[in-house]
């Protein structure tokens, strides 16, 4: 009797089909048919252009150019963090210490700077209070990929550079999914 049969290998076989053609695409090596963004197919070489130019600061803020740069840092993280069977990015210990990890850390602020708080404002706004408890619990949410962070680059102690989105905390709060 098998256990497993031949539709797990097809499943398998679309699974990284998808995902070869993501790599395709930002390649350039193919049109892109996933997204639609404004009729201009970017590669993956467009997309580190406009991040790095970002983190040099060459880049004046506007809400388009804010939706460019949320796009292409979306793009990079999902074709170097990723893979076939988690779609969203996993950072792996040690990401925001490498080249690229300072440069999306510097995207990320430049996008979202007025939306990045810290764990204590976080604990505060979740729990309606600012205390060890509530910070551990914001700081294992951080762990488990439940909240996005980025290292805040003005602080130096990696203890207390972690920054997280004000809305995602928001959305936790809201669906009570916070780990005890």
């Amino acid at each position: 009797m098998a256990l497993f049969k031949e539709k797990l290998t097809t499943e398998i076989l679309n699974l990284v089909t998808k995902r070869y053609e993501k790599f395709e695409s930002a390649l350039g090596k193919k049109p892109s048919t996933e997204d639609s963004e404004a009729s201009e197919k970017l590669t993956i070489a467009d997309d580190m252009k406009l991040l790095i130019a970002v983190a040099n600061g060459e880049i004046t803020r506007s809400a388009v150019m804010m939706a460019r740069v949320e796009g292409a840092l979306k793009r990079i993280l999902d074709l170097l963090l990723s893979n076939s069977m988690q779609p969203a990015p996993a950072f792996y210990d040690g990401f925001w210490d490498t080249d690229i990890g300072v440069v999306a850390s510097r995207a990320r602020w430049w996008i979202s700077v007025d939306e990045l708080i810290t764990i204590s404002n976080a604990a505060a706004l979740a729990f309606g209070e600012n205390s060890q408890p509530n910070r551990m619990r914001i700081a294992r949410a951080m762990d488990k990929g439940l909240l996005d962070w980025v290292p805040d680059p003005s602080v130096t102690n990696p203890m207390h550079n972690r920054r997280v989105l004000r809305d995602q905390v928001e959305r936790l709060r809201d669906i009570r999914s916070l780990p005890e």
